[in-house]
């Protein structure tokens, strides 16, 4: 995908340098930043130089885009309750990411189109737990953890009410509901249409899961669809993980196109049924051969409590969910 070009203009010398140390380092080196602190500056390297995004912060308060030029023209706004008559803004005191994500969503309106990525190397990761278990989530995370020290990850819960937003201490103002809806009107752009909902954890990339689980079955089955082909043809991502909560409508069709399928579930006896019941829904479907992608990976009871006194991924990672996204990778153990 091409650099999406930004213009940040701000005569704060520290404010200026830290937001643009941390745009350039975000979202694998999407944007490339020109910082101003002059206005004659801006000026000139902007006849040379057509800005995607134009930032205007301190000191630059009053400079208007002129006629015939190409991008877009944002203020970084001093108090959040900017007037919308004078324009697009972002409020300057706020978070990096909260910043960057605003500014995707902007860049969607210049409706800047690009071309498809290879998909061929795509790696579709899917899990679900047929017995509804509380480690089906933390044991997604951790995989997801686990695949993007080797590989670039996106990771998309479809589930309900998944909680992590309390684990993670982040705040979403849009979710995988809005990416949805985007979609469906910016279907054919690619640029700023997944970074505007974009939130990072440690290594690992993901979308916040729906606010309101009921929109989860609200959504067309092309809906998912076309959420996933969109990740496929379209992103740099190397492994695409789907958190499957609930069979959301297309459920076997989504999970037919993962490479490999992981089913969390509990033991004993009920959960043997809930399983087995799962199975023959398979095959009603015309999908019993999505039986020998799955690997079983089942926890007790005892396993889950531990887990749930430590809701922090890295510990994780490196405890029992670890070892058994490990075992269950690399081929270590897990039972069909």
């Amino acid at each position: 995908m091409k650099k999406v070009t930004v213009a940040l203009c701000e005569t704060q010398d520290t404010y200026r340098e830290r937001l643009a140390e941390f745009l350039m380092h975000r979202r694998d080196g999407r944007l490339m930043v020109y910082t101003f602190s002059a206005q004659y500056v801006f000026r000139e390297k902007q006849k040379e130089n057509a800005f995607d995004l134009v930032l205007l912060g301190t000191g630059f308060e009053k400079v208007e885009q002129k006629e015939g030029e190409e991008g877009l023209y944002i203020h970084l706004a001093e108090t959040p309750d900017w007037p919308r008559e004078q324009g697009p803004s972002i409020f300057k005191y706020q978070s990096g990411e909260e910043i960057l994500r605003c500014m995707f969503g902007y860049y969607l309106k210049l409706g800047r189109v690009s071309a498809s990525v290879n998909g061929d190397s795509k790696d579709i990761v899917g899990v679900y737990s047929p017995t509804h278990s509380r480690l089906r989530t933390p044991f997604a995370l951790t995989m997801a953890e686990l695949l993007s020290g080797e590989k670039r990850v996106l990771y998309v819960n479809l589930g309900e009410w998944a909680g992590f937003g309390g684990w993670f201490e982040e705040e979403y103002h849009r979710d995988l509901a809005d990416l949805l809806y985007l979609i469906s009107g910016y279907g054919s752009q690619v640029e700023g249409l997944l970074e505007s909902v974009l939130h990072t954890v440690n290594r690992v990339d993901y979308i916040p899961p729906m606010a309101d689980a009921q929109l989860l079955n609200e959504a067309r089955a092309e809906d998912y669809q076309e959420l996933l082909q969109l990740l496929v043809e379209k992103t740099g991502y190397e492994v695409i993980l789907l958190d499957f909560g609930v069979m959301v409508p297309g459920f076997f069709s989504l999970l037919n196109q993962c490479s490999s399928i992981y089913g969390v579930v509990d033991q004993g006896a009920l959960a043997l049924g809930q399983r087995q019941q799962f199975e023959n829904s398979m095959k009603k479907s015309g999908m019993e051969h999505l039986a020998e992608k799955i690997v079983y990976v089942p926890f007790t009871t005892a396993q889950e409590q531990v887990v749930e006194r430590e809701p922090v991924l890295q510990q994780w990672l490196y405890g029992e969910l670890g070892d058994r996204a490990r075992a269950a990778r690399y081929g270590k153990s897990g039972t069909n």
